[in-house]
């Protein structure tokens, strides 16, 4: 997806998008083990649903809270097959981080447009919200990939928004994805088998 991607996007998150009124209920034991694995700082009692949209015509997209932090937020997702709660998989995102793609369990204030199946993170460095980091990533059909990634080191007072992000695009650029076991945190699963249809 291309860089003029809108900032419209930041005010159809999760939590406000939601498919439906009803908040799914997520296996307790999924749940904590999920919690575990991402090394959410959360715990059990105080993690919870914070919304649902639609992935593809046999997934939802689940986001569960994770971590708090002064500035954000981050959240964990799931992909749950219709009326099966016990089947749903935690979710890997690819990420910007050290001028390379990592993969990992939890995104930062993360959005989701449903149309596009495309989701976004926004990061703030401090409160000023003048640098951080953006990212867009695309559901491929078990996990999401790393589309585009903006960074602003420099807390300067400019502001570091969707609308100016574009001459602090990190990647695409030369890339090369990291090697090794951080990479190979996702793979093929249930959610694969659910959505391969709708590819």
């Amino acid at each position: 997806m291309s860089s003029t991607f809108g900032a419209a996007l930041l005010t159809v998150s999760l939590i406000t998008g939601s498919a439906s009124t009803d908040k799914p209920v997520l296996p307790r034991p999924i749940v904590a083990a999920a919690l575990k694995k991402a090394h959410c700082t959360l715990p059990l009692r105080e993690a919870e649903v914070i919304g649902t949209e639609r992935l593809s015509s046999r997934l939802e997209i689940v986001e569960v809270s994770c971590w708090r932090a002064d500035e954000n937020a981050g959240s964990i997702l799931f992909a749950v097959p219709e009326s099966r709660p016990q089947d749903a998989q935690l979710l890997t995102v690819e990420k910007w981080q050290d001028g390379q793609i990592r993969r990992s369990y939890s995104v930062a204030s993360p959005a989701y447009d449903a149309k596009t199946r495309t989701l976004s993170s926004t990061y703030k460095a401090r409160e000023a919200g003048d640098c951080g980091t953006i990212q867009e990533m695309k559901w491929t059909g078990w996990h999401f990939r790393l589309l585009n990634a903006w960074s602003k080191v420099n807390c300067d007072g400019e502001p570091f928004e969707w609308d100016s992000r574009d001459k602090w695009q990190v990647f695409p650029t030369q890339a090369i994805p990291q090697q090794g076991p951080e990479r190979d945190v996702g793979g093929s699963g249930p959610a694969e088998q659910y959505d391969q249809a709708s590819l």
